[in-house]
């Protein structure tokens, strides 16, 4: 096992939409990557570890299901083996879809509780354990939550039980792991990103916005960078990315 010189970033979810662009932004800040994807056709992920190479950078494309404890744990022994350290986990991988209330059962509500909930708690328990012992200083988790969990979606209640949990966990996380590893959340609104096949969002739902239009990946990346870079004091906090949409 060689240990990395650079900081070394897992992003679960990281081969699309907002887990690609956060991805990016920390390549851009000297993170070497562990590239997690799942169903991410493999062509243009090693396509998007080319480009990352370019820039100079070390990327690690790792394929897991994330719904599976073994396929977690391999994916962390590998990440130990390849890099030797773990200095930010991003929570990112999630599933998000509208489900009626009289068609929720349980494989649907497994399935949003598993990948949405579960994975981070026990991907965060796997980073823990290497970040425990590391002798690096600014070891954070961040947890992708969501407006659905402080919100009241009807029309998403698996999804928005999933993200609640998520920042209560980030709550119950920080308080754990401190002082060594710092936890928090950030809650988007709703992210446009660009060229992206799902940006079917109406665009009347702009009105509910105060600011009257939606977000960038930007928006969130940089609340991301200025974690990394900036803070040694913050814990436990949920930031409210959402043009004021919440209020």
């Amino acid at each position: 096992m060689s240990v990395s010189k650079n900081r070394v970033a897992l992003i679960t979810g990281s081969a699309r939409r907002l887990g690609k662009e956060i991805a990016k932004a920390l390549a851009g800040n000297g993170f070497d990557l562990v590239l997690h994807y799942n169903s991410s056709p493999r062509s243009s992920v090693i396509k998007l570890v080319n480009e990352f190479k370019k820039q100079g950078i070390v990327v690690h494309p790792v394929k897991a299901d994330l719904r599976k404890v073994s396929e977690i744990k391999k994916l962390f022994a590998e990440i130990n083996s390849r890099f030797g350290r773990l200095d930010l986990l991003v929570n990112n991988a999630a599933v998000f879809r509208k489900v009626d209330f009289f068609d929720i059962d349980e494989k649907i509500f497994d399935e949003f509780i598993n990948t949405n909930l579960k994975n981070a708690l026990l991907c965060s328990v796997e980073a823990a354990k290497i970040m425990n012992k590391s002798k690096e200083k600014n070891l954070q988790i961040i947890n992708i939550a969501s407006l659905g969990g402080i919100l009241n979606w009807t029309d998403h209640i698996p999804y928005s039980v999933a993200k609640a949990g998520v920042i209560k966990l980030t709550q119950l996380m920080a308080k754990r792991l401190a002082p060594k590893i710092l936890v928090n959340a950030i809650a988007p609104g709703t992210i446009m990103i660009e060229n992206d096949a799902n940006n079917t969002v109406v665009m009347k739902e702009k009105e509910k916005y105060p600011v009257k239009h939606f977000g960038k990946s930007s928006d969130i990346t940089s609340v991301i960078i200025f974690l990394v870079k900036e803070n040694s004091f913050i814990t436990g906090h949920t930031f409210i990315v959402d043009g004021g949409r919440s209020l």
